[in-house]
Formats: C-alpha cells, sequence, structure tokens
C-alpha cells in the first residue's frame, strides 16, 4: 500500500513539473514586450501608466545582465528613476493621504490651464520613456536569445 501512495505521490509530483510552465523566461519576455507593442496608443492615462510600469519591470529585470556603466543605461536609469518620483504608486494605486493631501488642497488653486499642460506634459514624458525603454528592450531580448542560440 506504501508503494502506491508512494508512486502517486511522484506521479503527481511529475505532472505538475511538466504542466505548463515556460522554459524559456526570454520567449515570455519577448511575447509580453510584443503585447506592449501591440497596443502602441493605450486607451485612457491609467493604460500608459500601466504600460510604462511593465516596460520599466522588463527593463529591470535585463538590464542587470550588462556590464555597468554603458550611457544607454544610465540615461534610462535616470528617466526611470524621475519619472518613478513623479509617479509614485502603491500596489498599481496612487498614493493618498499625508502630505498629498496637502498638494492636492493647493493644486484646486492652481487654473485649469496649468494642470492641463501639467498631464500633457506628463504623458508626453511617459510615452517618451515607454518608447526608449521598448526599443531597448527589443535590441536587448533579441540579442540574448542570439547569444543563447550560439553557445
Amino acid at each position: 500500500m506504501s508503494r502506491l501512495i508512494h508512486l502517486s505521490f511522484v506521479l503527481a509530483l511529475l505532472a505538475c513539473l511538466t504542466g505548463p510552465i515556460s522554459a524559456n523566461p526570454i520567449d515570455d519576455d519577448r511575447e509580453r514586450l510584443n503585447q506592449l507593442l501591440s497596443n502602441p496608443e493605450p486607451a485612457d492615462d491609467a493604460e500608459l501608466l500601466r504600460n510604462t510600469q511593465e516596460a520599466i519591470a522588463l527593463y529591470k529585470k535585463h538590464a542587470s545582465r550588462t556590464l555597468p556603466g554603458h550611457q544607454v543605461e544610465l540615461d534610462l536609469d535616470r528617466d526611470i528613476r524621475a519619472f518613478e518620483t513623479e509617479h509614485l504608486t502603491v500596489d498599481g494605486l496612487p498614493i493618498q493621504g499625508g502630505v498629498w493631501d496637502l498638494i492636492k488642497r493647493g493644486a484646486d488653486k492652481v487654473p485649469d490651464e496649468v494642470k492641463d499642460q501639467a498631464k500633457e506634459l506628463a504623458k508626453t514624458t511617459a510615452k517618451v520613456l515607454f518608447n526608449k525603454l521598448t526599443e531597448y528592450l527589443k535590441k536587448k531580448i533579441s540579442g540574448e536569445d542570439a547569444e543563447k542560440k550560439d553557445t
């Protein structure tokens, strides 16, 4: 009886291990990048922010594989830090309460024209960063895939 139980556990483990787990994370990242690129004009600001944050996550995953000090990576790192400071989120939602409430109250006194210009600037910044990141990732992911095939 114990052999039967042992065999069933081994079979269950094998079934779990051979399930739909991707063996090549670079292919998964390439697929996610293609999904992001398939929608160049997001429907709304939230989708643009979400896509940019996903591109940043992909960048952080792949940029760590290069030697430090490349100018392209340094520029992207600086742009990402600036973007993340301007778009602070917790679990994908904007921060609420605290100092931000004071800032929001002060923002109520700002003319609508200035708010609209700031919003457009933020969207433009996000789009530029998104485009830079996706171009970098296309080259980076393709390069890693070519290196793997050579070895």
